[in-house]
């Protein structure tokens, strides 16, 4: 998340959606740097609602959004879009068990961000 203080001219901001709105099999859409690569953009679906994120500490994020949109170093922390371009969630991590190109890549829900950060 962004202020700008003093910008003259502000580009036009993404639409907030709604993630209660998600359905299994939707598509989306992430935006960012994978790997140092700017200005792309990937896509797949909403693979799966309510997940639980496990991390190093042990401990687990709940309600997270499963996708099979890549997720990688550079586009994580960036946005998750429905196809009308609706910011739903944000990008977070990737998880790769085998280590193969099999990663199931999760996002927080835009309303659960919005409790967090309402402005």
């Amino acid at each position: 998340m962004l202020r700008i203080r003093s910008a003259r001219t502000l580009p036009p901001a993404v639409a907030i959606g709604s993630s209660a709105d998600l359905k299994v099999g939707q598509s989306a859409f992430a935006i960012g740097n994978p790997i140092g690569l700017d200005q792309s953009m990937s896509s797949g679906i909403i693979s799966a609602l309510k997940r639980r994120l496990p991390t190093c500490s042990g401990r687990e994020i709940a309600n997270v959004i499963q996708t099979e949109t890549a997720i990688n170093p550079g586009n994580s922390g960036g946005p998750l879009l429905d196809s009308a371009g609706r910011l739903t969630a944000v990008t977070t991590a990737i998880l790769s068990p085998s280590g193969s190109n099999a990663d199931i890549g999760f996002a927080v829900p835009i309303d659960i961000v919005n409790r967090a950060s309402p402005n």
